[in-house]
């Protein structure tokens, strides 16, 4: 189940709709801990249920030939228990999903200050975060306070169906025995069906609380399957048929026609307008204040939103990479397979370590080997190697895969200019175009064309954009 759920979640960028798009709550405790509860309930409920019916089956005879009227009442009893654990535990459900959503959010609240030690530090953050943290917490123990209300009620209420009725086999059978009409055998073989009987129809009234909180878990994989089906997303963001930017194939690397972009809810229109063609040797730059759009044009490119207008053809045998300020590092992985991570269009592609070796002497990765690191070195790369080291990875991967666009999102932020300069002029003379997001003035030397996206219309959310010719002072 865990296998059909992840295959969906990485199918067709799910796990990044979902994200983006802010569809539901904490995919990753859906997938941990609601498939294990589901599983392990569902389990243990057939294997009650079985056993509940089968003794039932038994037991309900006896009881019927003993005294039918005792059966009777004992069938009246239970369906009107079932009826009052309905009312008194129907909050419950919703508690209950409550409950999962407010303890997963508080568990990323802390997974969130792991990841985000350093900056946390640096900026002497704890108050903060613990502030955040405690307000998490706080939603957490004020629902689960309501939840041990709900759940003391029904226990109440559970205490008193169990007790209740148990004298009434004893005051029917009773008068049998003592009037000669039965045998003591027949009074402990009532008692015996009776509990057996009442326990069986009663399974709904025992297990009431067990029930409620595998109908949130039941709710929340619900919630997530229809998520992760396609007809699913269609349903949550139908703006989406309203209006998306369509692709088409290009004989040139990038031709962009009167393209509009809009935010992923489709409430804010980014840019509007937007056409130009880019052609092998060209090389854009992207630049223009914070908010502008910069970055979502590059999610545009690369396939990753389609929500706006207009046309964006490219050119069916070209791959494209993408790399930004941070990198996909895996956490525990070995140093050959983060550096080997190549794009999407060549998966099986192999390089001899001669070639890592070598590639990370060109991207001044070197040091990595000297201290004591070797290719099949594993380590917890995203602390071990500054933002600095993990950009210039970034390209070595570039160099290895030689897509013939790569998309850079401020992928030298971290970097000085020299060693910037150095890593442009490497990736240029491989061959590859690039299509860069950047504020440093340095990067036009590297860039043919200067496409500047400037702050916003007054009173809209839209950028105005121009494009302009660079002179070219290198040539690769």
């Amino acid at each position: 189940m865990t296998k059909r759920y992840m295959a969906q979640y990485f199918s067709q960028r799910s796990y990044y709709n979902i994200q983006s798009l802010a569809l539901i709550d904490n995919p990753d405790q859906r997938v941990v801990d609601d498939i294990g509860s589901f599983t392990r309930t569902a389990l243990i409920f057939t294997m009650t249920l079985f056993h509940s019916i089968t003794d039932l089956a038994s037991f309900s005879g006896i009881l019927y030939r003993i005294y039918p009227p005792l059966f009777g009442v004992l069938l009246v009893y239970s369906i009107g228990g079932t009826g009052i654990s309905f009312l008194l535990g129907k909050d419950l459900m919703n508690l209950n999903f409550v409950q999962e959503k407010s303890e997963a959010d508080f568990r990323f609240g802390l997974v969130r200050v792991r990841e985000n030690a350093e900056s946390i530090a640096f900026y002497g953050g704890e108050m903060d975060e613990l502030h955040l943290l405690l307000e998490r917490f706080k939603q957490v123990f004020s629902n689960y306070s309501k939840l041990l209300i709900a759940s003391r009620n029904l226990s109440f209420f559970q205490v008193f169906y169990s007790n209740l009725i148990r004298i009434l086999p004893a005051a029917v059978v009773a008068p049998f025995y003592f009037s000669g009409k039965v045998d003591f055998g027949i009074v402990s073989q009532s008692f015996y069906a009776f509990s057996s009987v009442l326990r069986d129809l009663s399974l709904v009234v025992q297990a009431f609380q067990s029930l409620s909180s595998f109908s949130a878990v039941v709710d929340r994989l619900g919630e997530f399957s229809d998520i992760l089906d396609k007809k699913g997303v269609v349903n949550t963001l139908e703006l989406s048929t309203i209006k998306s930017i369509e692709t088409t194939e290009s004989d040139v690397l990038i031709e962009v026609s009167t393209l509009t972009l809009l935010s992923p809810q489709h409430t804010l229109t980014l840019v509007e307008g937007l056409s130009f063609r880019m052609i092998t040797g060209q090389n854009f730059l992207i630049t223009g204040p914070s908010g502008s759009g910069k970055t979502s044009f590059l999610r545009a490119i690369a396939g990753l939103w389609n929500s706006g207008g207009g046309t964006i053809a490219r050119n069916s045998t070209m791959d494209i990479f993408f790399t930004g300020r941070k990198n996909t590092i895996k956490v525990a992985g070995l140093l050959h397979v983060n550096l080997s991570q190549v794009c999407s269009h060549d998966p099986e592609s192999k390089h001899s370590d001669a070639d890592l070796m070598e590639v990370l002497r060109r991207v001044k990765l070197e040091q990595l080997l000297e201290r004591s690191f070797h290719l099949d070195a594993n380590a917890d790369w995203s602390s071990v190697l500054s933002l600095g080291e993990q950009q210039r990875l970034a390209f070595a991967r570039l160099l290895l895969s030689k897509p013939k666009l790569a998309l850079l999102d401020e992928a030298t932020s971290a970097i000085d200019e020299a060693t910037e300069a150095y890593l442009y002029r490497l990736l240029l003379e491989s061959g590859t175009c690039v299509m860069s997001v950047g504020h440093r003035s340095t990067l036009r030397e590297f860039h043919t064309h200067l496409l500047f996206f400037s702050p916003q219309i007054s009173g809209t959310s839209i950028s105005e954009w121009s494009l302009q010719d660079l002179p070219q002072r290198t040539n690769f």
